[in-house]
C-alpha cells in the first residue's frame, strides 16, 4: 500500500509546474519510503529531489540527501549503480564550495572522493576541473583561473564534463576579468550565434556582457544584451534558480528604467530565502548595488514568506533603507567568513560596497 502512496504523491508532482510544491511532495514521498526502509525508493526518489532542486534558488534539501545516496551506495555497491549519481555529486560540490561554513579541508576531501569514483566509472577529471574553474571565476583570482583553465584544456571532455555551452560560459566570464571585456566578447560569439546553448546560456552570458558594456560607457551595446537576455529570462517562468541573473540584471535597469528595477527586486526579494551561503551573498550585493539608484525614502512592497530572514509579522511595506541596513551587514558577514574560509580577501576585496 506504501508504493501507491508513494505513487499517487508521484502523479501529483508530474501534474504541477512549481518545483517548490515539487520538493514538498517529493520529500513526502521520501518519508514513506524512510518509514518502511525501502531503500530502493528512498534512492530514486532522493536523486529525483536533487534533480529537481536545481531550479530552485536555494539547493536546502540536496545535501543531507546526497549523503544519505552516497552511503547507501557504499553499503549496498551490488545493489545500486554509482554512475546513476555522479552527475549529481558535481552539483553537491558545487553546494559546499557554496557554504562559508564548509572548510577548504572538507571540500577537497570531497573533491578526491569525486574524482576516485570518477575515475572508476571510466572518467576523466575535466568534472573535476570545471569546479576549480568556477570556484577561481567567483573568488576573480587570475592566477587560480589561468591554471584552471590550463588544466582543463588539457584533459579531454566525456559525458561528466560540463555542457559545452556552460564551459564556454565560464571561459568567456574568465576572458573578461583576465583580457577585458573586447577579448571577451569575441570569445561569446558562438553564444550569442547560439551554437551552443542550454537552460542558462546564452541568458548568463548576455547579462554579464550587457554589465560590462555599461562599465565601459558603451550603453547602446549594453542596452542591446539586456534585452536579449530580458527574451531568454521571459522563457523561465517557474525557475527560481535564475534568481542572481535576474538581479544582475535588475541592477543595470536601474540605471535608466526605476520601475522596471523595482519590479524584479519586489517579485525576487521574497525568492531569496536561503541559507547563508554564496548565493545569499551576491544577492544582497546586487541588491545593495540596485538600491544606490533609487531615491532615499523609497517603499517596496514585499510579499514575505514566514520563513525568510527579512520578514517582520504583519509587514508588507519596507524602505530602501530598511533594506540597507538589513543586507549591508548580512553581505560584510557572509564575505568575511568566505575570506577566513579561503585564507585571503579576494571575495570581501571585489565588491567596493562592502568597503565604503
Amino acid at each position: 500500500m506504501y508504493t501507491l502512496k508513494i505513487q499517487k504523491l508521484l502523479n501529483e508532482v508530474d501534474k504541477i509546474s512549481l518545483p517548490e510544491e515539487k520538493v514538498k511532495l517529493i520529500l513526502q514521498a521520501i518519508q514513506i519510503a524512510d518509514e518502511n526502509q525501502d531503500k530502493e525508493w528512498g534512492y530514486d526518489l532522493r536523486l529525483e529531489l536533487i534533480n529537481t532542486e536545481r531550479d530552485l534558488a536555494f539547493a536546502n534539501e540536496s545535501i543531507p540527501a546526497f549523503a544519505w545516496l552516497l552511503q547507501t551506495f557504499d553499503e549496498n555497491p551490488d545493489v545500486f549503480n554509482e554512475k546513476d549519481f555522479l552527475w549529481q555529486y558535481k552539483w553537491m560540490i558545487s553546494e559546499l564550495y557554496e557554504n562559508p561554513n564548509i572548510s577548504l579541508a572538507q571540500i577537497d576531501a570531497a573533491l578526491n572522493d569525486f574524482v576516485v569514483r570518477l575515475e572508476r566509472n571510466g572518467y576523466g577529471k575535466r568534472a573535476y576541473y570545471n569546479e576549480k574553474v568556477s570556484e577561481a571565476i567567483f573568488q576573480k583570482d587570475n592566477s587560480a583561473i589561468a591554471k584552471s583553465l590550463q588544466e582543463l584544456n588539457s584533459t579531454d571532455r566525456d559525458n561528466m564534463s560540463d555542457c559545452q555551452a556552460c564551459e564556454m560560459d565560464a571561459e568567456v566570464s574568465a576572458t573578461i576579468l583576465t583580457d577585458g571585456f573586447t577579448k571577451g566578447e569575441e570569445m561569446a560569439l558562438p553564444l550569442l550565434k547560439k551554437q551552443y546553448t542550454c537552460a542558462h546560456v546564452p541568458m548568463r552570458t548576455l547579462i554579464n556582457l550587457s554589465n560590462e558594456a555599461s562599465l565601459l560607457s558603451e550603453d547602446k551595446l549594453a542596452i542591446d544584451y539586456a534585452n536579449k537576455a530580458e527574451e531568454e529570462l521571459s522563457q523561465m517562468e517557474y525557475d527560481s534558480s535564475i534568481l542572481l541573473s535576474v538581479m544582475k540584471l535588475a541592477r543595470f535597469w536601474a540605471k535608466s528604467d526605476l520601475e522596471r528595477a523595482k519590479s524584479s527586486l519586489e517579485k525576487y526579494i521574497p525568492i531569496a530565502d536561503g541559507p547563508v551561503n554564496r548565493t545569499q551573498l551576491l544577492f544582497s550585493i546586487y541588491l545593495l548595488e540596485t538600491l544606490e539608484f533609487f531615491p532615499d525614502g523609497t517603499i517596496f512592497n514585499l510579499q514575505l514568506p514566514s520563513s525568510h530572514l527579512l520578514y517582520k509579522e504583519n509587514k508588507n511595506q519596507y524602505s530602501k533603507e530598511e533594506l540597507h541596513d538589513f543586507y549591508f551587514p548580512l553581505a560584510k558577514d557572509i564575505a568575511a567568513k568566505f575570506d577566513e574560509r579561503n585564507g585571503n580577501k579576494n571575495v570581501s576585496s571585489q565588491f567596493s560596497i562592502l568597503n565604503r
